[in-house]
């Protein structure tokens, strides 16, 4: 049977004014609401009633997991073994499985699905949730993309050769990876819209919002929701999203490496994350720090003074909201 009391789909953010002009870019959207710009969020209630006690767990990465986290973490894997999905389409399948995991963890899922910054144990929080994804929906939409395959060749599997054995290996993991990413835009709302609204979506739903949490979530909602990659190329995003997460841990735990060097570095606790989430966000701060850091790697990475122009653009655009008249050239030029 289903899991009882698991909260509905969110349906989304429904297309507005901001929306429904795609031309606007995210400066001007900003601009629109400059009078709540920097007005904090209000602080959100924290369940776990102890950051500082942990317990040590080591898995692949090392990290360590706050009581509460592990404690939830052996619930949901209690319910995902209970779990009857049968008569349910992928979406709803996986839409069930992310509102379990939105619901435990305080609505953060978004954060710690791009896992751009707050603290390490998010790590484990995802590793969980994507072996159930892979279980329940991955698997499932492979498997009927391989069949589907099969049947619209008509031969039996032993007549085909390795390579059209790896050709349909190939397609149907593409298959199912879009199966999975369209699941994820329906659940986040923007399923059916394109890059451009969901980008003025986005900008909207954060605009008068300003704290490190808020920022954090509006950065991994770009990520996620494709915007990045549309906007910057795939690999200039992948860039920027490192950065962004390296620029995080510099700027957030007291145990970095720049703060207490190699030796002594330690990653973010939940304890430290939860310090400084509702703390209010400066981007003109942090937008700054991000080229500093860009012009000192430029060097080491044999990226050209044309490259970082373009990436200083890029951090103007998605971080301060800046207006630059040639802002929309500056971003087509950057997928070719």
């Amino acid at each position: 049977m289903k899991i009882e009391g698991a909260p509905q789909v969110r349906t989304g953010y429904r297309k507005s004014a901001a929306s429904a002009t795609p031309s606007k870019t995210f400066g001007q959207v900003l601009e629109a609401r400059s009078q709540d710009r920097y007005v904090p969020s209000a602080p959100q209630p924290r369940t776990e009633p102890d950051f500082s006690a942990v317990e040590r767990r080591w898995n692949y990465y090392g990290i360590t997991i706050s009581n509460a986290t592990r404690a939830k973490l052996k619930q949901l894997a209690e319910l995902n073994a209970q779990a009857d999905y049968t008569g349910m389409s992928t979406d709803e399948i996986y839409a069930e499985i992310w509102n379990r995991y939105d619901k435990a963890f305080d609505g953060n899922m978004i954060a710690i699905r791009s896992f751009i910054g707050g603290p390490s144990e998010w790590t484990a929080i995802n590793q969980q949730f994507k072996r159930e994804i892979t279980s329940h929906v991955f698997t499932s939409a492979i498997s009927a993309a391989r069949k589907e395959g099969l049947e619209l060749d008509g031969r039996p599997y032993m007549e085909w050769t390795d390579a059209e054995k790896d050709a349909l290996d190939s397609s149907s993991n593409l298959k199912a990876c879009k199966t999975v990413d369209n699941a994820l835009m329906k659940v986040l709302g923007y399923d059916g819209m394109s890059f451009e609204e969901r980008e003025a979506a986005i900008r909207e739903k954060y605009a008068g919002k300003n704290t490190v949490l808020d920022f954090l979530n509006m950065q991994s909602e770009l990520n996620l929701s494709g915007v990045l990659n549309h906007k910057m190329g795939e690999d200039r995003a992948g860039t920027y999203c490192a950065m962004l997460s390296e620029r995080f841990q510099e700027a957030f735990n007291p145990n970095s490496i720049s703060k207490v060097g190699i030796e002594k570095y330690t990653p973010m606790t939940a304890d430290q994350w939860y310090r400084v989430a509702d703390q209010p966000f400066d981007t003109a701060q942090f937008a700054a720090a991000m080229k500093d850091n860009l012009h000192r790697v430029s060097g080491h990475n044999g990226w050209t003074e044309d490259y970082v122009k373009r990436m200083e653009g890029l951090f103007d655009h998605f971080i301060t909201g800046a207006v630059d008249d040639s802002l929309e050239q500056l971003l087509g030029e950057t997928k070719e």
